[in-house]
């Protein structure tokens, strides 16, 4: 197998498990993946530096430095405090199933460390299906029109939201997250340009009979990760008192 044939299975192997998604919070290297917005596992695929970083637990840790010495050591990106939790594995003619035995444990050893509402919720969770897209999507605009007619029911025309509509328009939001169920679109969320450096949320919204399993919380981890992956170090969220529910998630 090629090294770029291993990059790709190693990758998909992170995705596959439940929930999982990547994030890259400290540039291009490394690709990090996540499950309930916790890291799980580092990949660095440059020629120079291949080499991967788990989270584990001291009395594992341990083992595998003895059981391959020089292939596995202390976490290289991680601050003294936090090595005995992490492994560095040189991946250049490391065993594979080993290799896959520790992704399993380091993915098991961060579920672990939820809490019990989220590891309650990942099995829903695992159910939808995250697709990255554009503003453009029909069912993007589907999604926002129930948005719309949901903040008219909440607020009313009290606010006079109208004056906002400019800020929404969708083809200005170039960055959208469609969750799908059965195939069908159950919940959005994207963010557009602000500055540089910021990006703006837009349009979040998660259909009445999906809330409560957690898609709301899901989606914006994923939404800031994918903003941090363009380059945005800050996501800036505008909203109003009125609508609690939205208030109350985004606070968490």
């Amino acid at each position: 197998m090629s090294r770029e044939e291993q990059i790709i299975k190693i990758h998909n192997y992170c995705m596959e498990k439940p929930c999982a998604y990547e994030s890259r919070p400290f540039g291009e290297q490394p690709i990090c993946y996540r499950v309930g917005g916790r890291i799980f596992a580092q990949f660095v695929t440059k020629p120079d530096w291949y080499k991967m970083t788990l989270k584990t637990n001291p009395e594992a840790a341990l083992f595998y430095r003895e059981m391959f010495p020089g292939k596995v050591v202390r976490g290289y990106h991680c601050p003294p405090v936090q090595q005995p939790f992490w492994n560095t594995i040189e991946l250049t003619d490391f065993p594979e199933d080993m290799l896959l035995q520790m992704i399993d444990e380091a993915y098991a050893q961060v579920v672990k460390g939820l809490t019990r509402k989220q590891q309650n919720k990942l099995p829903e969770i695992s159910g939808y299906q995250f697709v990255k897209t554009d503003g453009e999507h029909p069912d993007f605009a589907i999604l926002c029109g129930k948005l719309d007619r949901n903040l008219d029911e909440i607020v009313g025309k009290k606010f006079k939201r109208e004056q906002y509509s400019q800020y929404n328009l969708r083809d200005s939001i170039h960055d959208v997250i469609l969750v799908l169920k059965n195939g069908a679109a159950v919940a959005c969320g994207g963010y557009k340009f602000y500055d540089q450096e910021t990006a703006e949320m837009k349009r979040v919204f998660v259909d009445s009979e999906c809330r409560g399993h957690g898609i709301g919380t899901e989606l914006i981890l994923r939404l800031e990760a994918d903003a941090r992956m363009n380059g945005y170090r800050t996501m800036l969220l505008e909203t109003g008192e009125p609508l609690e529910a939205a208030m109350e998630l985004y606070r968490k």
